[in-house]
Formats: structure tokens, C-alpha cells, sequence
């Protein structure tokens, strides 16, 4: 085997591991993504639930507990926007 063919051969194999790396990586944004997708419907999920339990629906108990604390965020969230309120106000 000359010298040609070694240069050869050793760029065919850089560029089949390019490729593969390429393929890598687009796979992996591939994944990424899905993940951010279903998080987005694990977002839709979780406030759809939150919506059926303030209607009265009934979901098992630990699902209750995490309505109400998201209820208790609120509410904290309320009281720091009116605080926001008082100080533009008193500004």
C-alpha cells in the first residue's frame, strides 16, 4: 500500500467519523428538543389538573397537596404584587 493510498484511506475514515459525529450531534439536538416538548405537556398537564381541582374534582391525595401549595404560591405572588402596588404608589 502506497503512500496515496494510506492518505487516502486515512481521509475517507476522518470523514466517515465527521459524519458520524454530525449525526451525533444532530441527534442530540433532536433529543433536547423532545425533552423541552415534553416538558411543555408535562406544563399542560399539571395546569389542566390544577383547573379540574378547582372545579371539585377529586385526584388522589398527593395531587391535592401539590394544588394547594401552588394555591399558597399564589397567593404569595398576590401579596408581593399589591406590596409592589403600595410602593409605586407611596413613591
Amino acid at each position: 500500500m502506497g503512500w496515496m493510498d494510506r492518505l487516502k484511506q486515512t481521509a475517507e475514515k476522518a470523514a466517515a467519523e465527521a459524519g458520524e459525529v454530525a449525526a451525533i450531534g444532530r441527534l442530540k439536538v433532536e433529543i433536547r428538543t423532545l425533552h423541552g416538548r415534553m416538558e411543555d405537556a408535562f406544563k399542560t398537564i399539571g395546569a389542566k389538573v390544577y383547573d379540574l381541582s378547582e372545579t371539585g374534582t377529586q385526584f388522589p391525595e398527593e395531587v391535592g397537596v401539590l394544588c394547594k401549595k401552588a394555591d399558597a404560591f399564589a397567593d404569595e405572588i398576590k401579596a408581593k404584587e399589591a406590596q409592589i402596588e403600595k410602593l409605586k404608589a407611596a413613591g
